[in-house]
Parts: C-alpha cells; structure tokens; sequence
C-alpha cells in the first residue's frame, strides 16, 4: 500500500469526520440550504474516504486459489462505489432540499456562528488538499511526468479522487460563503438556496468524474506505456525477428498482467547448426506449436467461454547425468 496515498486518505477522513459536524451544527443553528449542502458534502466525503481507505486495505491482500492475480482491482471498484455514494448522497439530496427551501422561501438566520464554521472548514479541509496535492505531485515526480500529463494518466485513483474531492470541497466553501454574505446582506433567501444547488451540482459533476475513472479500469483497461517499452525493448533486441502482438491488462497501480506473442530470428535460434539440424528443429517448433493449439482447443470444446488463452510450455527439468 502506498503509504503516502494512506497518509492522504487518512488525513482527508479526519478532516472531513470534524467538519461534518461543525457544518451540520451550523446548519441547526442557522437553517442555512448552503450550510446544509456542506454539511452534505463533507458527509459525502467522509463516506467517501473511508470507502477509499477500505479498497486500500482490500486491495494489498495476496493472491489465492480465487483470485490468482491478486485483489488490485478493489481499489478501483471502492472508487467507483464511493463516486455513487456522492453522487445521491451530496448531489440529489442536496438540490432537492435546495429547491424545496426556495419553494417555501425559508429565511436563514445568518449569524456569526455559520461564517465562524466556514472559516474553520477552510483551514481543515485546505490542509487537506495541501497533502494530497503533495503527495500527488511526489507520484507524478517518480513517474516523470508533468502534473497535467499525470493528472490524465494516472493508474492511481486514489490519491486523485481525494484531491479532487479537497479540491471541490475547498470550491464549494468560496461558493456557501457567498451565498449566505449575499443573503445576509439582501435579506434574500434565494442567494442561500442557489449556493446549495450550485454545490450539489459540483458534486454531481465530481461523482461523474470518479466513476468514470475508475470505470475504465475495471473494464480490462490496457497499460499502454508498458505496451510501448515491451514493444520498443523487444524490437530493438537483435535476436527478435517482429513483435507480433503484445497485450496487457492493469490489475492495480503497481501491477500490470503482460502478455505478447514474440516471433524470433532463425539466426539466433539455429545458429551453429546444420542444415539436417535445422529442419529438425523447425518440426520440433511446429509441433510444439500443434500441441499448444489443440490443448487450447480441448478446452475451448468444453468451455467456449474461453476465448483468451495463453499457455506457456515449461522446459522439462534437466536430468542428472549418469556416471558409467
């Protein structure tokens, strides 16, 4: 597990366990929808985070007779859970209520006590994003890439789902802070409830985000920049003839299942051989080539469902020599 990406989920979680119940505190107090909506939001986050920090823990167990590749791919699938939790959590429950307040023109009663509230959020959940931008620019260091490159390609959904969520959290206070200054200020309720709605909307938006990121990882998704040095390696090596196929799956953020099929040069195969060894050999290849294919088809004939398979033939152990 990595423990910089722990660090940031962890100190997201306690950030967001202590916010939540200052905003809803705030919100018992003042009846503000733009209170509320945070006090949602960091509810969301908080929910979030733990499901992050679970597929953290998952994800390390080791392979076993179920799972022969391991249990990297939780992470991915905790990510994704957590992105619908926000999504009806924060997004829908939060509008909802936004436009029910506007409907009765419910009036909050804006005090100094909801702002207070706002100010200590900005401090929690600033640090906050502070470390998981920190953290996320160290992967991003390690990986070679600029920040923008590794924002896009990133395998690591963790870090950057709680960098996003800091992020929109952060957003989200300047929103609720202007919302309730301006119906404090106006004595309308309407700038209250348009703050909620336009910080249920972000969180809409953020859960799409999520979902979507770690949807294309549980679909089988390909490791294309190890793809690219398998290929280049291979070719560039003098006893390869043409790299005919290379395919790869990522299981996790630091595992990567390569697969590739590898056509080499006669040369390197046959050099120091005679012609009559050399045609012995061929046959030899072809046949271990005809053994592989029909151990495939045996057991393609029982189970069409395997449409994937890639053996690869073990040398027999070498036998001791015998003394006369």
């Amino acid at each position: 597990m990595s423990h910089g990406s722990t660090k940031a989920v962890l100190t997201a979680l306690a950030g967001n366990s202590l916010v939540t119940v200052a905003k809803f505190f705030g919100f018992f107090v003042s009846g503000s929808s733009a209170l509320l909506a945070e006090a949602v939001h960091s509810l969301a986050d908080t929910a979030n985070q733990g499901l992050l920090y679970l597929g953290l823990r998952r994800s390390m167990r080791v392979a076993d007779k179920e799972h022969h590749f391991g249990y990297g791919q939780e992470r991915y699938f905790w990510n994704l859970v957590s992105a619908v939790t926000i999504f009806f959590l924060g997004c829908v429950y939060t509008v909802m209520h936004a436009v029910h307040q506007l409907q009765d023109a419910h009036q909050p009663e804006l005090s100094w006590v909801p702002f207070l509230i706002i100010g200590l959020a900005f401090v929690a959940e600033g640090y906050s994003l502070m470390v998981a931008l920190t953290e996320f620019r160290r992967q991003a260091g390690e990986a070679g890439k600029a920040l923008r490159v590794y924002f896009v390609e990133t395998r690591d959904p963790t870090t950057l789902a709680v960098l996003i969520e800091d992020a929109v959290a952060v957003l989200g206070l300047l929103v609720a802070l202007l919302g309730m200054g301006l119906a404090a200020w106006t004595g309308s309720a309407v700038f209250d409830g348009i703050a909620a709605i336009c910080i249920g909307a972000m969180m809409g938006a953020l859960a799409v985000f999520l979902a979507s990121t770690n949807r294309k990882y549980l679909l089988n998704r390909s490791d294309d920049e190890v793809n690219d040095i398998a290929t280049r390696a291979w070719q560039a090596d003098e006893k390869v003839q043409h790299v005919q196929r290379v395919n790869s799956i990522v299981l996790s953020p630091d595992d990567t299942l390569l697969m590739a099929e590898v056509e080499l040069r006669e040369e390197a195969i046959f050099a120091d051989m005679s012609k009559a060894e050399v045609a012995q050999a061929i046959r030899f290849m072809r046949k271990l080539d005809n053994i592989r294919r029909a151990l495939e088809d045996d057991v393609t004939r029982v189970a069409p469902e395997a449409k994937h398979i890639f053996i690869e033939l073990a040398t027999p152990p070498e036998k001791p020599e015998q003394t006369p």
